[in-house]
Parts: structure tokens; sequence; C-alpha cells
């Protein structure tokens, strides 16, 4: 297992990408905390498992909020340097 910082990901990340495909899990941290691991999709035990419950059962979750809907157009108008 290697651990590298998202920084460091994002120069040399064919690098890091080689060693998963050969099999290596990479612990990516963000001042030092561990927050995301990339792992060969091969990988007994690895799966995408597919949801049994609809999204609307997540908005109950307390805390969960959906986000508003944002318009391509909004946005583009919204910043400056499309103007």
């Amino acid at each position: 297992m290697t651990t590298v910082t998202v920084t460091t990901l994002k120069e040399k990340l064919s690098h890091y990408l080689g060693l998963v495909k050969r099999g290596e899990e990479v612990i990516v941290t963000s001042h030092r905390q561990p927050v995301a691991r990339l792992m060969p999709t091969n990988t007994p035990g690895n799966q995408i498992i597919a949801s049994t419950r609809p999204v609307k059962d997540v908005l109950k979750v307390k805390g969960v909020r959906r986000n508003r809907a944002i318009s391509a157009v909004d946005l583009l108008i919204a910043d400056p340097r499309r103007r």
C-alpha cells in the first residue's frame, strides 16, 4: 500500500495509476488525513453494487439536502471572464 498527497498524485497521476493497474492500493491524503483509496477494479470483493433504494429515501436522512439545479446559461452570465 502506497500513500500519496493530492498534490503529488496530480503531478504524477500516470505513475500512480500504473501502480494501481499492477494491483497495488494507493491511499490519497489531504492535510495528512486519508480522503480516498485507489484500488484495482478486478480485486476480489470489489464490486459495484446497484442501489436497492430510491434517491428519495436518501433525502430523508438528516443533513442530506438536494442541490438546487443551476442552468448553464446562468453560469455563463455570472462568469465575468465570459463577458
